[in-house]
């Protein structure tokens, strides 16, 4: 599956997060760009389990993401990985820590405007 998410940083903004998961306390991919002042930004991986945060990874390389900027993020489900894709052509990826092939809920929080989301499932193979 494929979730495709653009969007544009509000004015000043201090981060932006999406979210794949079941709920508030059961996150599998939490996707944190987290901007910082006039320097680089970090983006922050990371996911909850049973209402408790897991150790994060972070990546500073190359923060793609700016104020008034049209981005675009898309996130490859695998049964193991996430792959995260950004517009610079940055590729990430994260463990599935919750182990599920599968989660019902996506939200977005904070400093941004959504413009898109686009979905896509794989094709169910028939024999």
């Amino acid at each position: 599956m494929e979730l495709r998410v653009t969007g544009v940083p509000k004015p000043n903004p201090v981060g932006f997060t999406i979210n794949v998961g079941e709920s508030d306390s059961k996150i599998a991919l939490h996707v944190n760009p987290r901007f910082q002042g006039s320097g680089p930004g970090v983006i922050v991986l990371n996911a909850m389990k049973d209402g408790f945060w897991r150790a994060q990874v972070t990546d500073e390389r190359n923060f793609p993401f700016r104020q008034g900027e049209e981005f675009e993020v898309s996130i490859t489900f695998a049964n193991e990985q996430f792959y995260i894709s950004l517009h610079n052509g940055q590729m990430l990826e994260f463990p599935n820590r919750l182990e599920q092939p599968q989660y019902s809920k996506i939200w977005f929080i904070a400093d941004v405007r959504i413009t898109g989301i686009y979905l896509k499932s794989r094709p169910t193979r028939r024999c």
